[in-house]
């Protein structure tokens, strides 16, 4: 069984009271698909700029993940910016750039469609819509998502919910969204 992860492959700056990284490589499918390599085979489809490191790449090569989903394309990785308190659990966000991730338009190898588990990750609700329609026959499906989506595709973020076996969120998104 292969597990098909898709979403954001990102460079984050953070900062929290015990100290800041500039362009430290985040997103929800890197993360997901780094965890998940431990117990199953992952299929990653992303997109990054010409800007990402290769080092990232490399890691998720040799913990066995396929990475023929994985776009480099020309101009900036998405960027994230925030900042945390003591609450490590809410992110205020100061700046989010979506560069390539603005123009991600997944495209499903017919492999790829045969996915039994998929894990949408932060990507715009309406291309986790367009994942679901290429999913042929997914026994489960589980989705993230953030506070940019829910402030502004709720609508779209309802119907991917409705559609999914499980939703990962935290604290504060759950509160946003509620």
């Amino acid at each position: 069984m292969s597990l098909l992860v898709v979403g954001s492959v990102a460079l984050d700056s953070v900062e929290t009271p015990f100290g800041k990284v500039d362009d430290a490589v985040g997103g929800s499918a890197m993360y997901f698909s780094a965890s998940a390599s431990y117990y199953t085979d992952v299929r990653l489809v992303a997109v990054v700029g010409q800007d990402f490191p290769e080092e990232p790449v490399k890691f998720l090569e040799g913990r066995g993940v396929d990475l023929s989903g994985l776009h480099r394309t020309d101009g900036q990785t998405f960027r994230w910016k925030g900042k945390y308190g003591f609450d490590l659990n809410e992110a205020i966000t100061l700046d989010t750039q979506l560069n390539v991730f603005g123009d991600f338009n997944p495209v499903l190898s017919d492999e790829y469609r045969q996915s039994e588990v998929v894990f949408l990750a932060n990507i715009d609700p309406t291309l986790q819509l367009e994942v679901l329609d290429q999913v042929e026959n997914p026994r489960f499906v589980a989705m993230d998502t953030m506070n940019l989506w829910i402030n502004t595709k709720r609508d779209e973020l309802e119907k991917v919910m409705s559609r999914v076996d499980m939703v990962v969120i935290n604290e504060t998104e759950a509160r946003m969204f509620a």
